[in-house]
């Protein structure tokens, strides 16, 4: 088994292959992804634009679906939830199928569901990700959502989390200098998570816009044992 890092989904050139795709958006989509299925909904069904998610909860039934998800960190106008993992609450979203639509994890959740297999990742979850990938024997790849097709480093950070958690602290013969990097920047930050949250370009749009509980919540490692998997373009425990 090989394992790499993308850190943006256009490193990735549009086809995850025969590999184990872990998708990772710290802040927030892949925080919210598990929180929403943790606390009852039956699916998330990511999608690329509003346009999209507003026609898919009509396929699925208004009374069955709720739309949610963000446009530049802020709600979407019209949707019943944004993209905060504290709005999805038991008493909200239990029995429901999710459309969502972010501006940048539905995308990479979408494009990583076309790997052979793959499962979506936060540091709230990270160590239920390593035991789930623990026998896997397909090459593995960790897709970071970035920011707007850059480096996001709270997403990165993640990836070294698992992958440390995998293989170990100390860099291997055949690894990728992203995969290297990866786990220098967990090695860094482990023991600071929310601090470093706060101090990521994301953190601190979240923190202007009156979100920094958000902020907390997502640097919770461990706080679940599920691991949510992506088939035919639906999100599920």
């Amino acid at each position: 088994m090989t394992i790499d890092v993308a850190f943006t989904p256009a490193e990735l050139g549009g086809n995850a292959g025969d590999r184990t795709i872990v998708v990772i958006d710290v802040l927030r989509a892949t925080s919210t992804i598990l929180e929403a299925l943790v606390n009852g909904a039956q699916a998330v069904v990511p999608v690329e634009s509003v346009e999209a998610a507003v026609a898919k909860a009509q396929e699925i039934g208004r009374d069955l679906a709720l739309l949610c998800g963000e446009r530049d960190t802020k709600p979407i106008p019209g949707f019943q939830l944004g993209n905060s993992p504290l709005e999805f609450t038991p008493d909200t979203v239990s029995g429901r199928t999710l459309v969502m639509t972010t501006t940048n994890g539905t995308r990479a959740v979408a494009l990583g569901g076309t790997g052979e297999r793959c499962l979506v990742a936060s540091f709230l979850n990270a160590g239920a990700v390593a035991e789930a990938l623990r026998d896997d024997e397909q090459d593995l790849l960790f897709l970071c959502a970035g920011r707007e097709g850059r480096f996001a480093m709270e997403d990165a950070v993640c990836a070294g989390s698992i992958v440390r958690r995998l293989v170990g602290d100390r860099p291997r013969r055949g690894m990728s200098d992203a995969v290297i990097t990866s786990i220098l920047l967990s090695r860094r930050f482990e023991r600071s998570l929310p601090s470093m949250l706060r101090k990521t370009v994301a953190g601190r749009r979240l923190i202007e816009l009156g979100r920094a509980e958000d902020v907390a919540y997502c640097a919770s490692a461990d706080r679940h044992d599920k691991v949510p998997v992506v088939r035919e373009r639906r999100v599920t425990l």
